[in-house]
This record gives C-alpha cells, sequence and structure tokens, in this order.
C-alpha cells in the first residue's frame, strides 16, 4: 500500500469553514454531537457534495473513508449546524 501525502487535521464549529483552499481528499472526520439534532454538509467550490445528519442527544462519532478518500477538486468545506466537526485530509 502507498501513502498520497501526509494527512492534515482541521477543526470546524458551527458555520462554514474553508478546511483546505485547494484540491484535498477528505479521509475521515469525527463529529461532535451537542443536545439538538444537527447536520455538517462537505462542499466542493459551494457545490454540496454529501451531508451527515446529526441526532441530538447521542454520543460523539467517526467516520474512516477508506482507500484515497473522498477528491474535492476545487476546495474542502464544511458547514456544521448545531454541532462540531473534526476533519483528516490530504492535500497542499
Amino acid at each position: 500500500m502507498a501513502f498520497d501525502s501526509d494527512v492534515s487535521v482541521k477543526s470546524a464549529g458551527s458555520g462554514t469553514t474553508v478546511i483546505n483552499a485547494s484540491r484535498a481528499r477528505l479521509k475521515g472526520f469525527i463529529v461532535g454531537v451537542t443536545a439538538n439534532a444537527g447536520t455538517v454538509t462537505f462542499s466542493d467550490g459551494g457545490v454540496e457534495k454529501f451531508n451527515v445528519a446529526v441526532v441530538g442527544g447521542t454520543s460523539d462519532f467517526a467516520m474512516h473513508i477508506p482507500e484515497q478518500g473522498v477528491v474535492f477538486k476545487t476546495n474542502l468545506s464544511v458547514t456544521a449546524t448545531n454541532t462540531t466537526c473534526t476533519v483528516f485530509y490530504t492535500g497542499a
């Protein structure tokens, strides 16, 4: 197995956070759950790629994305509502 590059980490609070301003690969994330339901939306250049619904009052959870991860060609940004998100990614 070959490594594509070093893995970086960045935290996103409530609102929109640009995780990486250029091409990136999402390798995994940890969602911090609050008492209220929320969402985490992952976007590529302002276009929603996918989102995660968060059930309020449950435990924090993590998602590992296998192999090369999910590519974001323009940039990787996260919008967190009623939650926090720690993102693991590769890219410059």
